[in-house]
Order: C-alpha cells, then sequence, then structure tokens
C-alpha cells in the first residue's frame, strides 16, 4: 500500500488526484468560525470542493449530529445516497440544549462488493470510549475506532482512500491498519506535520482487511 500526503487547499488539489473512495470530516456548517481554516463559509468551501470532485465510487462524510444535513446538498447527483451510519461516544456532551456524543457518517455512492462476511452493511460503527480520542493537538480530531470502521466497510481492498480535509491523520491511520492506499489532503502544515507523524508511527497492517 502507499500513502500520499499533499499540503494545500483540497479545491486546487483534489481535480489532480485519482482514488476510488473519499471518506472525509469536513469543516462542518456549524463550526466556530475562528476555529479553522475554511470555518467563515462552510458552505462555500463544500461547495467548491465538491464541484472538483473526481469520478469515486463513494463519499463518506462525517457531520456532528446536530449538523443541518442540507449541507450536504452540494454532493454531486452522480452519487446517490446509500445510507446513514451512526457513531456513537460512550460519555456524551451538551451541546447547548442539545444531548451530544452521535456523529453521523452519510455515505453517496455504491455499496462495497458483496462478499463473505460483508454482504449487509451495518447502520452503527462501535460505541468510542473516552480513550478513542485522546487529544493529539486538532481541535476536531476524531475517534479512531470509527474511523477504522468507516475505512474497512466503505472499501475494498485495494481501493485507494482519499481524505481532503484530513486534519490530525485519523483517515490515514485506519488505512495503514488495514492497507488501503491513502492519500490526504490538508491546508495547515501544522496539521499536515501531526497527521505524518500519527500515520508514520502507526504498524502496518494490522487488521489486513478483515471485517471488524
Amino acid at each position: 500500500m502507499t500513502v500520499r500526503i499533499l499540503t494545500g487547499d483540497a479545491r486546487e488539489l483534489l481535480p489532480t488526484i485519482t482514488a476510488d473512495v473519499i471518506v472525509t470530516d469536513p469543516v462542518w456548517p456549524n463550526c466556530p468560525a475562528d476555529l479553522l481554516q475554511g470555518a467563515d463559509d462552510p458552505d462555500g468551501l463544500w461547495r467548491e470542493t465538491m464541484a472538483v470532485l473526481p469520478p469515486v465510487k463513494r463519499l463518506v462524510v462525517i457531520l456532528r449530529g446536530d449538523s443541518d444535513p442540507r449541507f450536504l446538498r452540494h454532493v454531486p447527483a452522480s452519487l446517490p445516497f446509500f445510507r446513514a451510519i451512526t457513531m456513537d461516544y460512550a460519555m456524551p456532551g451538551y451541546i447547548g440544549r442539545k444531548l451530544g456524543g452521535a456523529e453521523l457518517a452519510y455515505w453517496f455512492g455504491s455499496p462495497i462488493a458483496f462478499t463473505p462476511g460483508r454482504q449487509v452493511i451495518p447502520g452503527r460503527a462501535p460505541i468510542a470510549q473516552p480513550g478513542d480520542r485522546p487529544p493529539n493537538g486538532h481541535p476536531c480530531s476524531r475517534a479512531q475506532v470509527h474511523m477504522d470502521w468507516l475505512v474497512n466497510w466503505a472499501s475494498d481492498p485495494g481501493e485507494t482512500v482519499c481524505d481532503p480535509f484530513m486534519g490530525s491523520g485519523s483517515t490515514g491511520v485506519a488505512c495503514v491498519r488495514y492497507a488501503r492506499p491513502f492519500i490526504g489532503i490538508e491546508i495547515e502544515p501544522k496539521y499536515v506535520a501531526l497527521a505524518q507523524e500519527r500515520i508514520r508511527n502507526t504498524t502496518p497492517p494490522l487488521f489486513d482487511g478483515a471485517t471488524a
């Protein structure tokens, strides 16, 4: 398997890559405006990214449970909606009047290959424990157990997975663990360095493409 990490704007770099699957956690529509690059206009960033999306089999987009799903209206019609997957946390938090503790992965495009143990695609990822999302220097890191599960279920062995909003590299770590070729794009050099370190320190492969 190969790992390729690109520093720059996804809107400029996505047209230059070839991938089979996109698994990503973009800037959410309810992200604080000063938290990440692009947070001043998440909808515009997503719209422009989808406009240059290369042909892929699948697109999986992670949003927090209180993110407006109409944000996803810019997904190309060539990738029909397939299903939503719930990703829960064992210890929920409070978001104003809302009880948090859940994220949703919206799957667009085709299902994975129909093979033993993977005939029926589940709609709930393993529950993330507090230690699954340790502080790593990125304000919006994801629980690794969720990313491992998504990469395994949303891609087939040999397919290249791309994360155009790579952040701290959790998708890349999962790809190394499941022996999937990976392309990561991140605009912030400090997070590129963080992702490179995390991916470099991941032992390949732990699961060899098996269903977990």
